[in-house]
């Protein structure tokens, strides 16, 4: 066989190969890199919903140490901290790390429940993972 007819064996079976070989866009969601992903099934996702408690413990433990630092410790929110309940939605950016966006509704110190959105990043390769963000709800969706 000839080098011109081998060679146009090869791009024959290339072309045959990737037409019959679905592209991997074909094949999966279109994301657009570094977007934000909305996270399905959170109410039954027990990393997500372990994530929503950690945020607000963390804000807690926020709330109590600024408090410490006052000259007085009359305000109620540390003698009565906000109660994690659930993570009602969720999304998941890449950055330098992973960033989530959470709503996360809790229960009040007089029992009522509220929303808050927060914004944690975890940096698996340094152990790391850090409250940004966690801001209440003007209006809460449900």
């Amino acid at each position: 066989m000839s080098k011109v007819s081998l060679i146009r064996l090869s791009l024959l079976g290339f072309l045959v190969i990737a037409l019959v070989t679905p592209s991997a866009n074909a094949t999966r969601k279109s994301v657009v890199l570094g977007g934000e992903a909305d996270i399905p099934n959170v109410q039954t996702n027990i990393e997500i919903q372990e994530l929503g408690r950690y945020c607000v413990e963390q804000f807690n433990l926020m709330e109590e140490s600024e408090q410490g630092n006052a000259e007085s410790i009359a305000d109620t929110a540390v003698l009565n901290p906000l109660n994690f309940s659930r993570v009602v939605s969720a999304q998941k950016q890449v950055v330098a790390g992973l960033k989530y966006d959470l709503r996360i509704e809790v229960i009040q110190p007089d029992g009522t429940s509220r929303m808050f959105d927060s914004v944690v990043i975890i940096q698996p390769w340094l152990h790391s993972k850090k409250l940004l963000g966690f801001t209440p709800v003007a209006t809460p969706v449900y």
